[in-house]
């Protein structure tokens, strides 16, 4: 299914859709002509290395950290992880693994970390819109759905996995410098947990995965630079009931409220979770603000939900959005993976998938490079690293960066775009709803096609100007069309010159 207007469009509206198609491939073939790809310095004389020096180093043992070294371990390869605490931090954070995403764990042969995970699958999307009132817009997510859980559960599944390769040795402390000769990273050094001196630590390779606030993988972000425009509150609801319609497989996702953007869904057999996205600076009293605000402005049958738990938590847990194309790095020795390396909104819980299948092509690529010494042959596998995700990556990030404005700016222009996919997605046979198409797809992760993924966006813009026609003066209408592609426009620019082709 794609968004598109009626047969019926005015002259006027077709020569704006047609402008704004145009300005939308400009900025495209704009961020094309920007994107530089870096030469692989000459390295003179080469590193060298000992038998008794890990194959690998990987700084970070989060989701992706975790991951990559747990694959590495299972194919003989030996690696260290240095990981701050392997401990269960139960912090907020992503906790939504696409239908793709899902899928990617399988083709890594290491889907039996889920046995451990306590979670729960969530099959379909309903949009609520608090200004349009009546039946919410059912999605339903491509197989096998996905899979939402406690990221603490997840990590903790992954580290366990990591603990069993024999191959691989954990080390529990904080990667502090980068090892580096003749400008090529060959190790680490780093602060055991409880230790004051310093150890270092060689390996032709080193992997940084830092995570969502980084300190080693800050000198690779040339280009590109983290950018924080809202947070996410991560609220476990006290006694809430769901809505019509509602339960435990389906994620409620509320909009058109003036302050902020609501998603609830049942995180595991007993715990229900609400994400609320806020635009602007995080609040220093955040139990203050979920009573004060997000109660306030949540639906009816929400309020009392939001005060139970802010009066029942010593503090409410959030974390800060980030946003960050990736950056092309040419530095021999050194890999930057996760959101140290690529970062988008969390609206649509497609950031482990995004980082999984990351994990996947250099597990490939590394399988085919015998001596991680060869840094022309791990260069040459960079620059087709960064071609071969445009089109995944691109429908994930696009689609997130996308979603978030449209879902949670609170402008006149947007919330008649906004309107216009809720009221597209309404309209949606129900004995249709279940059949695969291009936006169960999109928000499954498992379409890569950008241009369906322009049309689709193109069709939100598209049939917006089409319902202004028809239900506005002539007038009014041709001005309030220029309102909305001039905010679309403004739109594209900010999500298509860092996103294009990254």
């Amino acid at each position: 299914m794609t968004m598109t207007p009626s047969v019926n469009t005015t002259t006027v509206a077709g020569v704006i859709g047609i402008v704004s198609v145009m300005t939308l491939l400009k900025y495209i073939m704009t961020s094309r002509r920007r994107i530089h790809v870096p030469t692989l310095p000459k390295i003179d004389p080469p590193p060298k290395f000992s038998d008794t020096d890990a194959d690998i180093i990987v700084i970070g043992g989060g989701f992706t950290g975790a991951t990559f070294a747990a694959r590495c371990g299972m194919d003989g390869r030996k690696v260290v992880m240095i990981e701050k605490n392997m401990g269960i931090d139960d912090t907020f954070r992503g906790e939504g693994l696409l239908p793709a995403g899902v899928n990617t764990l399988e083709t890594l042969g290491m889907k039996d970390v889920l046995d451990d995970v306590d979670g729960n699958i969530i099959t379909e999307y309903a949009f609520h819109d608090m200004r349009l009132g009546g039946k919410p817009a059912i999605v339903t997510l491509p197989e096998p759905g996905m899979l939402v859980m406690r990221h603490s559960s997840f990590v903790s599944a992954l580290r366990n996995k990591v603990l069993s390769q024999q191959s691989v040795t954990v080390i529990e402390g904080v990667g502090k410098e980068l090892l580096k000769e003749n400008g090529r990273v060959v190790g680490v050094k780093y602060r055991r947990k409880g230790q004051d001196n310093l150890e270092e630590m060689r390996a032709p390779l080193v992997v940084v995965s830092d995570g969502h606030y980084p300190h080693l993988s800050n000198e690779f972000q040339t280009t590109y630079k983290p950018v924080s425009e809202s947070f996410v509150l991560g609220i476990l609801l006290k006694d809430h009931e769901f809505g019509e319609g509602g339960g435990k497989h389906r994620a409620d996702m509320i909009v058109g409220t003036s302050h902020a953007q609501y998603t609830v869904y049942y995180l595991n057999k007993h715990d229900i979770r609400s994400m609320v996205v806020v635009n602007g600076p995080t609040p220093s009293d955040l139990n203050k603000f979920v009573e004060e605000k997000v109660a306030a402005l949540a639906p009816d049958h929400m309020k009392e939900s939001y005060l139970r738990s802010a009066k029942s938590v010593s503090r409410v847990q959030s974390v800060r959005t980030k946003s960050m194309a990736a950056n092309v790095d040419s530095t021999p020795g050194v890999l930057v993976l996760g959101d140290a390396f690529n970062n988008r909104h969390p609206i649509t819980a497609c950031g482990m998938t995004v980082a999984l299948k990351d994990v996947c092509y250099w597990w490939n690529a590394l399988s085919n490079v015998k001596d991680l010494t060869d840094d022309k042959a791990i260069y040459e596998q960079k620059l087709h690293f960064h071609k071969e995700r445009l089109d995944w990556a691109y429908a994930l990030n696009v689609m997130a960066e996308f979603s978030s404005r449209l879902f949670s700016l609170n402008d006149e222009s947007v919330i008649k775009m906004q309107q216009f996919m809720i009221k597209s997605l309404r309209s949606v046979p129900e004995e249709e709803r279940s059949k695969p198409n291009d936006v169960s797809g999109l928000f499954g992760g498992t379409l890569t096609d950008p241009e369906v993924v322009k049309n689709i966006l193109d069709g939100t813009l598209q049939g917006t100007i089409q319902e202004i026609y028809d239900t506005q003066p002539y007038l009014y209408a041709v001005w309030e069309a220029m309102k909305v592609r001039r905010k679309w426009n403004a739109m594209m620019k900010e999500i298509m010159e860092p996103y294009a082709l990254n």
